[in-house]
């Protein structure tokens, strides 16, 4: 337990206030959850009551910054964890905040493996988009179920069409090429295939 022996207004922010515990900085709260909790000079208060009350005061504007950074592109649940604990918000706010957006749905690893493999696999092949839905945060079963269903022959042709015109009608540097693009050795196999039956090779 300790003794709240300050509350003063942010000099950055008039809605928030600074709560001094003991003599010492302990957390900012804005305003309305201060007087919401008829917190003042001399009450006794324990850590635990104190994160609470942060977290709930910083869930509105922690949900805030959640929806800007979701609005410019979808995000894995774990991008938006990351973010949210960047910005300083208490682990309680994030878990909170990342609950809240599942419910609405705005986080799903599935939907978002699923729809960022649709945008981009007429430009990697399977290895790339999996290790880059892994980089993001997506369990590599969630990765690998979202590769399985998905159809990708006609993006596959379509790489090997593109890189087919820098490869001089070389088929073995269009087997590099697609390797370095992150294709498997499925894919690699498909992709010629394809291109085989395109003609592309005569």
């Amino acid at each position: 337990m300790g003794i709240i022996t300050e509350i003063t207004r942010q000099k950055g922010n008039k809605k928030r206030v600074s709560i001094f515990v003991d003599g010492m900085f302990f957390c900012g709260l804005d305003e309305l959850t201060a007087v919401k909790n008829r917190l003042k000079v001399g009450d006794e208060i324990d850590a635990e009551e104190l994160e609470n009350l942060q977290a709930e005061s910083e869930y509105v504007t922690a949900l805030d910054k959640a929806l800007g950074y979701l609005s410019v592109r979808p995000r894995s649940r774990r991008e938006i964890k990351t973010y949210l604990s960047g910005k300083g918000y208490l682990a309680a706010t994030v878990d909170k905040v990342s609950a809240r957006l599942t419910e609405l749905g705005y986080l799903d690893d599935e939907s978002y493996a699923k729809q960022y493999i649709s945008e981009n696999m007429s430009r990697y092949g399977s290895i790339r988009l999996k290790n880059e839905l892994i980089k993001r945060g997506v369990a590599r079963e969630t990765a690998d179920n979202a590769l399985q269903e998905a159809d990708r022959d006609g993006a596959l042709a379509d790489l090997a069409r593109s890189l087919w015109r820098s490869c001089g009608g070389d088929r073995y540097k269009l087997k590099q090429k697609l390797y370095a693009k992150g294709c498997s050795g499925d894919d690699i196999e498909t992709a010629l295939s394809l291109a085989e039956e395109e003609n592309l090779f005569d």
